[in-house]
């Protein structure tokens, strides 16, 4: 899982600023920023690299834009960061609900939102 990887997301990447991600492993609670999402994965970066990347589901809270998102997630790649403190970890969203879908769908530009309705 650790190393490069091929990305092989299916929606639109978003980079973003001021979401947070609240996260626990079984033996701590991790909290890291989130610094792209899409409909259905998120990059979290800045997560302490005690934070055990197993290939299972984790419970995350996201938080920012005065919301907050209880997202089920499974781990699909993880990275050491330079200074060996942090890591970043790609997560795929598992059954992203209405309320995710319609939060980035709002934040995502015109162009991308209209494709679906234009081969209508």
């Amino acid at each position: 899982m650790a190393g490069k990887y091929i990305d092989r997301r299916k929606s639109e990447r978003l980079e973003i600023r001021g979401l947070i991600a609240d996260i626990s492993d079984k033996t701590g609670f991790y909290s890291g920023h989130i610094e792209d999402v899409s409909l259905d994965g998120v990059k979290i970066t800045l997560l302490l690299k005690k934070f055990e990347v197993e290939p299972r589901q984790y419970i995350t809270v996201v938080s920012g834009y005065n919301k907050n998102f209880k997202i089920k997630v499974q781990p699909c790649w993880h990275n050491q960061v330079s200074n060996g403190y942090y890591q970043e970890v790609g997560f795929r969203i598992i059954e992203p609900s209405w309320a995710w879908a319609s939060f980035i769908q709002g934040m995502l530009p015109d162009e991308v939102e209209d494709n679906s309705d234009s081969q209508n």
